[in-house]
């Protein structure tokens, strides 16, 4: 009988030991599967960190090489006028300012182009138009009285051209060559280099 009761005690306390073990096993794949996700995740973020970002589309979208639109606006300050066409002006290399009376950057480079316009676009070097399409169209002569600005300063009516050359930031500078092309782009506001640089590249070269 002690044999018997011995083997059934011990019978029972394998199989306890074995109820025992089970949740612990249990838990223990349940924690690696916990890891193993954890890893996972912290990888995937390392990977996607590390990974260079996409490049970003270059703007404005008229890219160099390419036609510039054309276009047909009235003068509003400056000089010349009634209306200044940019077909009429092949031939001429041609530098388009975009700006806004409100906008600090442009009111900062206006002496810069105006001084450099009197000096060589005057002459004949090369053609400067001022464009503005934000501001009431009274205020341009006013601006232009105000800087001393004798180069065409236009109305966009509508905006019409700030869209043909999506424009989104402001003062914008597009550097035209004599065959109508755009040859570089400042969307930024000019300093005398980038400007003597964009005159460069349209083939206008200052002493």
């Amino acid at each position: 009988m002690r044999e018997q009761r011995r083997e059934f005690e011990a019978e029972l306390a394998a199989h306890y030991e074995q109820q025992v073990g089970r949740p612990r096993d249990r838990r223990r794949l349940i924690f690696m599967g916990v890891l193993v996700l954890v890893v996972l995740l912290a990888g995937g973020y390392i990977v996607l960190t590390l990974l260079p970002a996409p490049a970003q589309t270059p703007t404005p979208g008229i890219a160099v090489g390419q036609p510039a639109p054309d276009f047909t606006l009235p003068v509003y300050g400056g000089s010349g006028g009634p209306t200044v066409s940019l077909k009429a002006l092949r031939g001429h290399p041609v530098v388009i300012n975009f700006w806004s009376e409100s906008c600090d950057p442009c009111r900062s480079e206006v002496p810069l182009l105006q001084r450099t316009y009197e000096q060589y676009g005057a002459h004949g070097a090369f053609v400067l138009l001022g464009i503005n399409q934000a501001d009431p169209k009274e205020d341009i002569a006013s601006f232009g009285r105000a800087f001393k600005v004798t180069y065409p300063l236009l109305f966009d009516v509508g905006g019409n051209v700030n869209a043909a050359y999506h424009i989104t930031a402001i003062p914008t500078t597009y550097f035209i060559d004599r065959q109508g092309i755009v040859r570089a782009v400042a969307i930024t506001e000019l300093t005398e280099q980038s400007l003597r640089q964009g005159l460069a590249d349209i083939g206008v070269q200052l002493p």
